[in-house]
């Protein structure tokens, strides 16, 4: 049964993270930009092999935050914040995670072109689940990831923002079913402008791992200053 639960757990944060990506490939110097986004989804996991059931489904609803700063026009620093709560009662499931990523613009964007800005950091997840009659459980592990972002279009009324990520939380968990989780992301965000310096952001993502298979979809704002 732990097993599965791990598998429960880690999902909807993993995919909170990915309502809130780097907030934009293209930061200029001095520039702060905010984001917030809800999502929902459903993921398909694959059980461990003592399962008798070698599937389950499971909703999603995911919350997720980030701020992004340009040191300079090539170089910025960014944290995610995310929620990710399973909706389903057997087991209650809750989690909680942070990142802090460091991106270098390896493209420019000029005129045509498209901008293209790579990053990579570190964050924690922090795990809770219930289960009906029996004990709960929690625990605290680490998340590296990697990944590289794109940004198409005028910038300043519209652009689409095409991204892929690789996240590995290490450790023993979750649980002892799984020593270690990988997790691939790729997925596009619209930033859409609606008044100076405030962007709407519909995004889709689509994430899979060594034990799971999602989509989740997703409806944020961004704000520059």
């Amino acid at each position: 049964m732990k097993p599965i639960l791990g598998a429960l757990v880690l999902v909807p944060l993993m995919e909170a993270f990915a309502v809130a990506q780097e907030p934009t490939a293209d930061a200029k110097e001095g520039k702060f930009y905010l984001e917030g986004g809800l999502g929902f989804g459903v993921m398909t996991m694959a059980g461990p092999s003592t399962a008798s059931k070698g599937f389950d489904s499971i909703a999603e609803f995911a919350a997720g935050f980030a701020a992004q700063y340009g040191i300079t026009d090539q170089v910025s620093v960014f944290s995610k914040l995310g929620l990710g709560v399973g909706i389903d009662d057997d087991p209650g499931v809750f989690a909680f995670g942070m990142t802090f990523d460091a991106a270098y613009k390896l493209v420019e964007k000029k005129g045509d072109a498209a901008a293209l800005s790579a990053y990579a950091g570190l964050g924690f997840l922090r795990l809770d689940v219930d289960p009906k009659g029996g004990p709960s459980d929690d625990a605290t592990d680490f998340v590296f990831e990697l990944g590289v972002q794109g940004d198409f279009g005028p910038g300043d009324t519209w652009s689409l923002q095409p991204f892929f990520q690789i996240q590995l939380v290490g450790g023993p968990r979750p649980f002892k079913g799984y020593n270690g989780v990988l997790q691939i992301a790729g997925g596009a965000k619209l930033l859409y402008k609606l008044a100076d310096n405030l962007y709407l952001e519909p995004s889709i993502t689509f994430q899979g791992g060594n034990f799971s298979d999602s989509v989740v979809f997703g409806i944020g704002i961004q704000l520059r200053l």
